[in-house]
Order: C-alpha cells, then sequence, then structure tokens
C-alpha cells in the first residue's frame, strides 16, 4: 500500500487498482485523487485539475503557456480555446506519441520527457474529449458548502472531522485514537501560547478530565484559557512576522538596524484583541487610507515597508525605490494571495494567467509614496513616517505646542507694535543703506594666502586628488553690486581696491566652496543666503547651487538646486517625504548674472521658504510642506554651508559665482532689492521690525527657542516608516526584464488594476487605490484570501497545510488533500466575520486535531507524511519554541509584552562585526532583558542569532510563509553548548534539587516539566545513573563544576551542594536533548 506525497507529477487511478474489500486507493505518483471535486463522474474518467492539469503546467506551459513572449509555435495549452485545434486535430497527441526528436513534445533538449504514466494520462484524457475546467484555486469560494454525513460516524465533533474521516475512509484507514489528555494540553499549549504548560495547570487539566461529566468542559476551558493570554498574540505573531519580512535591521551591506519593533507590537495586539482577518489585512495595506484613521491604523501599514533598505554608496534612489516597489507587490502576492508574483516583474508568468501588464498594474498601488528609495548611515527613519510618542511625551509635545503657539501671538503684537513705532522712527527722508545681521561674506576678487585656500577653496568632498583650488574668471559684464571690499572672505579688511578686477569662481561639478564659521541652518533658525550666480550649462538634472546639509546618500538640512532653470529652495530631514520645500514656476533666465536670494523664517512651513531674482520675489509652487524632527542630521559627510558642491551629488557644473552672503535671519523683500540694485530704498515697517526694533527682535529669540525646545522633544520620539499616500499618483509601466531604466512611453504606461484573468472585479464603489485593493483582496467571494489564510492556520497546527505550497496556490502549487474542507473552512471563516480566534478553537478542538500522533504501521506505510490526517501532528518544535520551553521551565523568563528587541547571549566575540566590518557591534543585554521570550530577540538579517538559526529560523530578507524542518547534529550541539540552555538548564537544576526528595523524584520533575510527561521506568534508570557517573566526575574535578556554572549571567546559589548542582544540570541538559522534549506530539 502507498499514499504517495508528490504532487508536482500525476497519477492514473483505474478501476484495475481498486480494492473493493478495502475501498483503498492505490497511487503512482502524487496526490490522492479528488474524488469530491466531481462526485458523479465516472471512477475511470479522467480529471483534469487533479491528473491532467499537473502535466501540461510541469511539461508544456513553460512554453506553451501564459507567456506571450516565450510562446513556441503560438500554441497555448493553458486555455480550452487556443488548445482546442491542436487537440482537436490530432496534432497533441501525434506529438506526444512521437518517437521521432525532431517530432516530440516536449522536446529532448526540453529535458522534461513524459513518464509513460504521464502520457496514458494524456491519451485518456484526449480520448475522452480534452476538456478542460478552471483551476481550483482561482474558482470563487463556494457560497455553501455542505459536511458530508456518515450515520455510522460516531467519531467526528464537527464539520472538520466529517471532512477528515471520509477521506481516511475511502482509502481503508479509520481516524487513529485519541491522544493522552496531558499530551495534547502539550501540544495545544505550544500551538496557541507557543509555551508548554506549567505542572500546575497540568495537574488541574488532568484532574478535570478525568471526570466524565466535566471532561469536555474541561478541553474547552484549557482553549479559551490559553487563546485569552497575551501569549497567544505573541505566538501567533511570529508566523505572520516571517510573511510580513519583519527584522530589526535594514539588510544590504551596512545592514544598520531600524526602529521597526512598534509595528510587532501592533501585531501582536491586534491577535489578542481578535481584530477581524479583513481588517487586519486592511489595516497593513491601507490604514492611512481610512477615515480619519486612528495611530494603530496608520503604523499597521509599517508592514508595507519592512522590506530592506540599501544604503550602499552609488546607489541610485530611483532603481531601489522600485525595488522597494516590487517587493511590496511580492509580499502582498505571497502573504496575502498566495501567489508567486515574483518571474512577472520580467516576463508573462510561465504557468499562471498573470502577465506583466498585470503585475504592473498591480504594482501603481503601491507605487506613491513620498520615499527616495534608500537610506542613510544616521539615525533618521526613512519617510513617510509616524511618530509615536509616550504618553509623557506626548503631554510634553502639547504643552510644547502651546508654548509654541503663545510665543507665535506674542511675536506677530510684537510687529504689530513695532509698525507704530516705525511710524516714530522713521525719518522722513529716510532710505535703507545697510542690512543687520550678516553672518559671513565670501568674495573672490581679493588674492588669498596658503590659509584661506585650505579653508576656503578645499573641495568639500575631501577628497585630496581634487585639492587644487577652483579657477577664478574675471568677470565683465555682471550688472551686480559688488561685495564692499571691507566684506573680504576671511573676515579681514582688505586691502584691495574696489577697482580691482571683478573675479568669480568657476564650478566644475566635482569641487565647491566652503564658508566655514556658518552656524548650520535648521527647522527653527531664521536665515538668508545671497549669492550672484550665471548657469553656463543648463541641465535637466538637479545641480546643487549652494547646500548646508549632511549625509553620504539621502541627504538632510537645506539646499538651493536648479533644474532645467527652476530654481528649489528645501529644507528637509528625509526627502520628499519629510521636508519643506517650493520651486520656481517660470526657470530663470539662462546664461546671464542673477542675483539670487533665498530666505527661511524658521516656521517649519513651506510658505517660510522664499526666493527673490534681483530683488524680486518669484512666484513658487509648494513641492512639500510637511517636516517633523531635526532637518541636520549629523552623517559623516558634510555640515558646513558649501557652494556648488555635495559628497556624491551632482554639483553646479559650469556655473559662476561672485559674492556669497548669509545672514542670520530672514531678509524682507526691501532688503533683498536693497542687496541687488545697490541703491538706497525707502524702509518698511516689516524690515525695521526684523532688523531694528529691540522688542520685536526679542519676541522672535523667544520663539525661535520655543520651536526649538519642541523640535528637539521631537528628536526623542520613537519614529517608525509607515505607507503615506502621495498627494499625487506616481506614474507606473511595464518595465523590460525589470529594469528601472527600461524606455518608457505611452504604449508602457499603466493604470492600477487587480488581476484581469481571475478574481473579482475591482469593487466599482471603492477608489482606485490601496484602500480599493484592500477591499477587492478581502471580498468575501475572493477565491484566495480566505483560502490562503486558513490553509496557513491549519499549517500552524498539523505541520503542514491542505495545501502544502502555502506560498503557491498557482498551477505549479499542490492540489489540497481535503478541497471541500480548505474550502468548508474558509467560507466558515468569512461568514463568522474573520473570527481568528473562533477558527484557532474549531480546529484544536476537533476530533482531528486530538488524535494521537503515533500511527499503526499499515497507516505510517501508506501515509508517512499524514497527508489523510488519520493521525495527530508530530514534529519538531520552532526555534522560538524551544529556546521560550528552555527560559519557562527555567523560571527565569521575563513575560514583558512587546518593547524594543533585546540582543541575548550570542557565541563569539562580535559575529555582527565578524560578518560585515560596517555592522555596529553587537551589545549584549544586561540582567531580565536576557530572558526575553526569542520573539523579541534582535533580528539583524545578515547574522541572525545562530541558535535560533540552527532550528530553521529566517533571515526575513523577503516573505517567507513556510519553515523548513530539518534535523542536524548542530541543533544538539546548540541545545548542549548555547550559554542560553546551558544557564537555563543549571536553573532547572536548582529548582529540582530544592524540591526535596530523592534524586529519582527531583529527575521526575524535571523530565515532566520538559516533555510534560514522566519518564517510564527505563528513562528514570538511565538518568540516575548519568546523575551518578556526573557526580563522581565532578567531585573528582571540582574546577569543573564551577566553570560549568559559572555559564550565563545568573549566579549560581551557594546554598546548593555544586558537585550535586553541576551533575544534575548534566542530567537537565540531557533531558532537554530528548526528542520527547523538542518534539510536540
Amino acid at each position: 500500500m502507498s499514499f504517495c506525497p508528490s504532487s508536482r507529477s500525476p497519477r492514473r487511478a483505474t478501476l484495475a487498482l481498486l480494492a473493493a474489500s478495502t475501498c483503498l486507493l492505490v497511487t503512482m505518483e502524487g496526490p490522492e485523487a479528488r474524488a469530491d471535486a466531481n462526485p458523479d463522474a465516472p471512477d475511470n474518467r479522467v480529471r483534469f485539475g487533479e491528473e491532467v492539469r499537473p502535466i501540461l503546467s510541469d511539461k508544456c506551459y513553460f512554453c506553451h503557456g501564459p507567456d506571450e513572449e516565450n510562446r513556441a509555435a503560438d500554441l497555448r495549452l493553458d486555455l480550452s480555446e487556443t488548445a482546442r485545434e491542436a487537440i482537436d486535430s490530432g496534432e497533441l497527441l501525434r506529438r506526444i506519441q512521437s518517437d521521432d526528436e525532431y517530432e516530440q513534445m516536449p522536446p529532448p533538449e526540453a529535458k522534461h520527457a513524459l513518464t509513460e504514466a504521464e502520457r496514458e494520462v494524456l491519451e485518456a484524457w484526449i480520448a475522452e474529449g480534452g476538456e478542460y475546467e478552471a483551476h481550483w484555486a482561482f474558482e470563487p469560494l463556494p457560497e455553501e458548502i455542505e459536511p458530508p454525513v456518515d450515520p455510522d460516524d460516531g467519531w467526528s465533533r464537527g464539520p472538520i472531522d466529517r471532512f477528515v474521516r471520509r477521506k481516511a475512509v475511502e482509502v481503508g484507514f479509520e481516524p487513529t485514537e485519541e491522544a493522552a489528555p496531558a499530551r495534547w494540553l502539550r501540544r495545544v499549549s505550544f500551538d496557541l501560547t507557543g509555551l508548554p504548560p506549567t505542572l500546575d495547570e497540568l495537574d488541574a487539566f488532568l484532574a478535570d478530565a478525568a471526570k466524565p461529566d466535566q471532561r469536555e468542559r474541561a478541553y474547552t476551558d484549557a482553549v479559551r484559557r490559553l487563546i485569552d493570554s497575551p501569549a497567544y498574540g505573541e505566538n501567533l505573531a511570529i508566523p505572520w512576522l516571517d510573511a510580513a519580512r519583519y527584522a530589526d535591521s535594514y539588510g544590504y551591506q551596512s545592514d544598520k538596524l531600524n526602529t521597526q519593533w512598534p509595528y510587532r507590537d501592533w501585531v501582536i495586539r491586534a491577535f489578542n484583541e481578535n481584530l477581524p482577518y479583513d481588517q487586519f489585512l486592511t489595516w497593513q495595506l491601507a490604514g492611512d487610507l481610512l477615515a480619519s484613521p486612528t495611530t494603530d491604523q496608520r503604523l499597521a501599514t509599517a508592514f508595507n515597508r519592512l522590506h530592506r533598505l540599501n544604503n550602499e554608496g552609488g546607489a541610485v534612489f530611483e532603481e531601489w525605490r522600485l525595488e522597494n516597489v516590487a517587493d511590496r507587490v511580492h509580499t502582498f502576492g505571497t502573504a496575502v494571495l498566495g501567489l508567486t508574483l515574483e518571474c512577472c516583474r520580467c516576463h508573462d508568468h510561465k504557468y499562471d494567467p498573470i502577465p506583466a501588464k498585470d503585475y504592473y498594474a498591480l504594482s501603481a498601488f503601491f507605487n506613491s509614496i513620498d520615499e527616495n528609495g534608500v537610506y542613510d548611515n544616521s539615525e533618521k527613519v526613512p519617510a513617510p513616517s509616524l511618530l509615536l510618542p509616550t504618553d509623557e511625551q506626548a503631554a510634553e509635545l502639547e504643552s510644547l505646542s502651546r508654548a509654541v503657539e503663545a510665543a507665535e501671538a506674542a511675536y506677530q503684537r510684537s510687529c504689530d507694535d513695532a509698525e507704530q513705532r516705525f511710524q516714530a522712527w522713521k525719518p522722513s527722508d529716510a532710505t535703507l543703506h545697510e542690512v543687520p545681521d550678516l553672518e559671513r561674506a565670501l568674495s573672490f576678487d581679493v588674492p588669498y594666502d596658503k590659509t584661506l585656500k585650505e579653508e576656503v577653496y578645499y573641495p568639500a568632498s575631501g577628497d585630496r586628488a581634487l585639492a587644487a583650488p577652483l579657477a577664478t574668471i574675471e568677470v565683465q559684464d555682471s550688472p551686480l553690486p559688488r561685495l564692499a571690499p571691507e566684506r573680504s572672505a576671511d573676515g579681514r579688511a582688505s586691502s584691495a581696491e574696489a577697482t580691482a578686477p571683478r573675479l568669480a569662481v568657476g564650478l566644475d561639478g566635482e569641487r565647491g566652496v566652503v564658508m566655514p564659521g556658518v552656524e548650520p541652518p535648521d527647522r527653527w533658525k531664521p536665515f538668508s543666503i545671497v549669492l550672484s550666480l550665471r548657469d553656463t550649462k543648463r541641465t535637466p538634472t538637479r545641480s546643487v547651487i549652494a547646500q548646508c546639509s549632511h549625509g553620504q546618500l539621502a541627504f538632510n538640512g537645506w539646499d538651493l538646486t536648479i533644474t532645467d532653470g527652476y530654481l528649489e529652495s528645501r529644507m528637509y530631514r528625509v526627502w520628499p517625504g519629510n521636508a519643506i520645500g517650493v520651486r520656481t514656476k517660470e526657470p530663470i533666465p539662462a546664461d546671464a548674472w542673477h542675483q539670487v536670494t533665498a530666505t527661511y523664517d524658521g516656521s517649519s512651513k513651506a510658505a517660510g521658504l522664499r526666493l527673490y531674482l534681483n530683488g524680486e520675489e518669484l512666484e513658487t509652487r509648494v513641492l512639500r510642506d510637511a517636516i517633523k524632527k531635526r532637518a541636520m542630521v549629523e552623517v559623516m559627510h558634510g555640515g558646513a554651508v558649501t557652494i556648488g558642491q555635495r559628497f556624491r551629488d551632482v554639483g553646479f557644473d559650469g556655473g559662476l559665482v561672485d559674492d556669497v552672503r548669509v545672514y542670520k535671519r530672514a531678509l524682507t523683500p526691501a532688503e533683498a532689492t536693497h542687496l541687488a540694485t545697490g541703491e538706497p530704498v525707502e524702509p518698511t515697517a516689516a524690515q525695521y521690525a526684523s532688523a531694528f526694533d529691540a522688542d520685536a527682535r526679542a519676541a522672535l529669540a523667544r520663539l525661535t527657542e520655543a520651536r526649538e525646545a519642541l523640535i528637539r522633544a521631537e528628536e526623542l520620539i520613537q519614529e517608525v516608516p509607515i505607507m503615506e499616500e502621495a498627494a499625487e499618483p506616481r506614474e507606473a509601466h511595464v518595465l523590460a526584464r525589470g529594469a528601472y531604466d527600461a524606455e518608457t512611453g505611452p504604449d508602457t504606461l499603466v493604470e492600477r488594476a487587480v488581476f484581469s484573468d481571475f478574481g473579482p472585479r475591482f469593487p466599482a464603489d471603492e477608489p482606485l487605490d490601496r484602500l480599493g485593493l484592500a477591499r477587492w483582496a478581502t471580498d468575501p467571494e475572493h477565491p484566495l484570501t480566505a483560502r490562503v489564510f486558513v490553509n496557513r492556520m491549519w499549517a500552524n497546527f498539523f505541520g503542514a497545510g491542505l495545501v502544502r505550497t502555502p506560498e503557491n496556490f498557482g498551477l505549479q502549487g499542490e492540489l489540497p488533500t481535503h478541497p471541500e474542507l480548505l474550502d468548508w473552512l474558509a467560507r466558515d471563516f468569512v461568514e463568522h466575520g474573520w473570527d481568528i480566534k473562533r477558527l484557532c478553537e474549531q480546529i484544536v478542538l476537533s476530533a482531528t486535531y486530538r488524535q494521537d500522533s503515533k500511527p499503526s504501521p499499515e497507516l505510517a506505510e501508506a501515509d508517512p507524511e499524514n497527508r489523510l490526517l488519520a493521525r495527530g501532528p508530530a514534529y519538531r518544535l520552532d526555534a522560538e519554541e524551544i529556546r521560550d520551553l528552555a527560559l519557562a521551565v527555567s523560571g527565569r523568563m521575563n513575560r514583558a509584552i512587546g518593547g524594543p528587541p533585546v540582543s541575548p547571549y550570542q557565541p563569539g566575540d562580535d559575529l555582527w562585526k565578524e560578518s560585515n566590518s560596517m555592522s555596529p557591534s553587537y551589545q549584549q543585554s544586561v540582567g531580565v532583558d536576557l530572558y526575553r521570550r526569542s520573539l523579541y530577540s534582535v533580528w539583524k538579517r545578515t547574522a541572525p542569532l545562530p541558535n535560533m538559526m540552527a532550528f530553521d529560523t529566517q533571515s526575513r530578507e523577503v516573505c517567507t510563509v513556510a519553515r523548513p524542518r530539518t534535523n542536524t547534529p548542530l541543533q544538539a550541539l546548540v541545545l548542549l553548548n548555547d550559554p542560553q540552555f546551558v544557564e537555563a538548564a543549571r536553573s532547572l537544576a536548582e529548582h529540582s534539587m530544592r524540591r526535596g526528595g530523592d534524586a529519582g523524584d527531583q529527575i521526575a520533575w524535571a523530565f515532566r516539566s520538559l516533555t510534560g510527561r514522566a519518564p517510564d521506568d527505563r528513562e528514570r534508570a538511565a538518568l540516575i545513573a548519568l546523575l551518578d557517573a556526573e557526580t563522581a566526575h565532578y567531585a573528582d574535578d571540582p574546577d569543573a563544576a564551577a566553570g560549568l556554572l559559572s555559564i550565563g549571567e545568573s549566579d549560581a546559589p551557594a546554598e546548593l551542594d555544586t558537585n550535586r548542582l553541576a551533575a544534575m544540570t548534566v542530567v537537565c541538559q540531557a533531558v532537554m536533548n530528548l526528542d520527547a522534549t523538542v518534539w510536540k506530539r
């Protein structure tokens, strides 16, 4: 007898292979027949979905499938209408039967020859008419699925069991007897909370379960106690965080730590509060687009920002922005829909009906946030982002915001009063001759010595290969006034005459002119910069005219740039999502001398950025108008006011710059005019209040101080990247081979849309954005969303889903072992409000789940992978469960919920540095933080914790919905040698010894704590012998005992015998390594 697990190849069921006495379905290859898909069909009729499509998908679709670009002979076999001619004409049959290497299909060079069994299936199918049917996973979820009824069924506890029993009985098996209550409680405790039951919980449950009238109540109460535990949400969060690719670092080369942990905490809360799954998805996909979204709804959208980020030198912003978009699409496809969308980025899907055009239309939903695609080597959080103040911080922000409002009102009153004082101050013939508050001036007209050369002309890039000074060029045609001779570049009185030749510096885009001694601007600081310039090489690329910023890739600070003649003034922490900026509506005239004045008033508003050309204020349009935290964040490069250049950016190539002046306040229009013309102008009340009135200037100083206090308070607040729709949607294009720089045009442009060949239509009453996409995905009739989720939940309890390829519900995925059960679970889940806790309770209280995991020899041989579900689940615990089990029984587990990641024990001196010299050093936690649940351990993508990786956790660089399960010697070495497990074994030994009793009793207590059962006589005797041997060993070598007990940060108790404690520690280590401990049965 056999029940073969393979699903990628077909099998041919025939009447000759049906043994009527046992009703045992014998299979050649592939999954069991889906008899319930068409119960009225004759038993010997080929079923297309179960038998034919897997062959066509494996052997034919690569060349004759959905991918139009790769399609051969213009023959498409995945659709009935396009394959009909080849079937009806006999050409398909002739080709698969041919022995001619030039005729046979698949061709020999494809290395995918049909087996004889596969050829027989295709021949029979063609003989029966070659009928097609839709792929099961793309069919709408049935409105109603009636569970089977069997009057002889005395085993089933509900619909789940009736579906399972029918399948088992069809192939000659009955379900396995019920597991012992202690075994079931341990199983369900791990499955619902990730933790073992305490011995008190176990004893209480066994006492209740032993009473016939309370037995079923005991099971139900145990499940509800576990589901109501905070540990339930922590446990369910782990597989979701795998799917969401949550990590505490950005990945790639530098792999700097990020600030994403509040998202992890939200996931825990969402599961504990039983947020319905449709809302759970909607918040994550589009919480920011809900009406008046809450903080949690906005935080949930961090799901779409958990992808890796790059900060490598030379990274192209647009390339990596599109990588981020692609990752969101792939994660949505895998985590939500169970589809493999990755290949559609380069071409039409080879197997599923998803053309590349649909892929890019779907990507358009995730394409329109204010991100730049990279991050910088600083504490800046990639924008857009969300501030998450504590209650105390929120109260402080509220207080400081009120202080700013009061200071703004006071300043406005002072300016109003200054207008009255201005009339009294102003002489009848007054004109403006000077502009106060000059901070620094730079003229290129005077000679410079070596000191000045190194101070000013040294290239801003810091590259000594470019240390040659920039050339100065004589200016002959500038109509602009010259900087007064007393304002020389070094601040000293100049001996140069005003009649000396006028010089400008010629910029080359690589080197710049640094202005030392200027206080860097920031959000709260008013300032102005005035410079004379000439743009001789107009370019469509944004070029830096002047800047004071930090960064080596994603800059921050302030800059003045020119793009095709349009001027931009920007103040930003992260452009474009955390910034203010304006751009002129018209380009400035090319190749002519102009005086440009850029001012900022410290208001953190785009309206506070003004631009003047030759003394006239320019009309601007707002580029961005939302900024939080400081703009100036120190990175390894920059920080000084620099003209014409920025490290790793495009400088003002071909630009000529003459006099430069920096002022410590926002100049008024009258002052800008005076500086541009050199002529006296009539002063204004605004200019008087800004430059001369003591009360107004004092009020502005107080306002600046209040703004600074608010911004510095913001700086201390936790910040998380989230989704925030841009004001204008970005265009999306089909990109040839997925290349960011592929040629695009009207013919490659796509609009936002969902799949054209399957799934419900996009809801007509929903907006064409991520919120509409979320509504589409959670449509009760959607063929994939509910099926995919209940399948993964089933896998959480049974070790494998009803579909054993949870990442692929497409044509290359496995068929469901129990298709009607899957549909019933999905429909029931939707009809009951997408209730996750109810779904969990249904499964763990079912007779199917309560079965013993030990199969009969016949069942083990016929169904080694438990595809029939005729026995209970049995598989190794996950990495987190193994470590948390050790912590729980040790009595040291810190049960605090949420918070920043912690850094438990790690082997070696500094694995982070060893794996990547650019990484920060690993800083091991101290005290109780060493004993947090594994969920809270720091998750560094390029250097995950070795003890977790040994048990198959994932690096979470990409979405993962199923972990592998391996069995290696390294796992035993981890349990025997890792400080976390050695210390836990010692703590367990301490507890067992303090209980008193003889050695056998102490061992039995420790054994039961770890395994949930008492040791049998053989196990007890072996462990007592081990204890005696180790006690003798440590009596002969007390230093070894002391060395063992010194492992870990906690101290061994002085009152216990050292040698005996060391020996008992070894015994606990041995038990910790048992199959009975690390397996769930």
